[in-house]
């Protein structure tokens, strides 16, 4: 009897709460900042995943982790004080990619960070979202349903990103305190993030947009007659 081998392999609780564990859960995405756990825990050979990362100016992040603080977590320090160690994340992309989230950081792990950064996601960048949106589709197979939804499709995406992406925030002048101050907690990932954008545009190649693609060859023949003015 079905039924009767079906009770046997569920077992309950004397409240008569099943013990069962649930079924495994398959995401199409899932969004972290802890890459390191989800790789632990979440992805295994049996069940892989490909990353990408939405890269932000780290000076930018850093005032709007600060105004998100003070607007969510009752944060009530001066930017100032803020940027010299009072709530500011150090460092945190190089942290969290090298798994470093304690002590001293050195130019070693900014190496590592790259490497991880260069073998394992397609890069974007929030300030540079549609074209990042079109590689992350190609990059993951993703295409739009035909029959009349593609157009409220790219709409629906378009109103996600008017809403999600971040705020510009007014940073702190050059030669005051604070900017020296956010300057230092975010050097290491500021050299990340220069090598990040010369990775967005190697992967330019294989995951650009065609609009992007034409304006990367562009430039690549101004380059070459450039050097050829020089050379004569």
């Amino acid at each position: 009897n079905n039924n009767n081998n079906n009770n046997n392999n569920n077992a309950t609780t004397s409240d008569g709460n099943s013990t069962t564990p649930p079924p495994p859960v398959h995401a199409d995405m899932v969004s972290t900042p802890y890459f390191l756990n989800a790789v632990k825990h979440l992805f295994s050979k049996e069940g892989p995943a490909r990353a990408f990362v939405l890269m932000r100016n780290p000076m930018e992040r850093a005032m709007s982790m600060y105004e998100y603080q003070r607007e969510t977590m009752g944060l009530n320090v001066s930017l100032e004080d803020y940027a010299h160690g009072d709530g500011i994340e150090n460092n945190w992309m190089v942290r969290f990619l090298t798994n470093a989230m304690e002590g001293e950081l050195k130019l070693d792990h900014v190496t590592q960070a790259k490497k991880i950064l260069s073998k394992k996601f397609l890069v974007g960048f929030l300030d540079d979202i549609e074209e990042s949106i079109v590689r992350l589709m190609k990059y993951n197979g993703w295409e739009f349903e035909v029959g009349g939804k593609e157009e409220y499709q790219q709409e629906c995406i378009a109103e996600k990103l008017r809403s999600h992406v971040g705020r510009e925030h007014d940073l702190p002048k050059k030669g005051t305190q604070t900017h020296a101050y956010l300057s230092w907690q975010t050097q290491y990932d500021f050299k990340l993030y220069e090598f990040a954008k010369q990775l967005f545009e190697i992967q330019t190649k294989q995951y650009g947009s065609k609009e992007r693609k034409k304006e990367m060859k562009r430039k690549k023949k101004e380059m070459e007659k450039e050097k050829e003015k020089k050379s004569s």
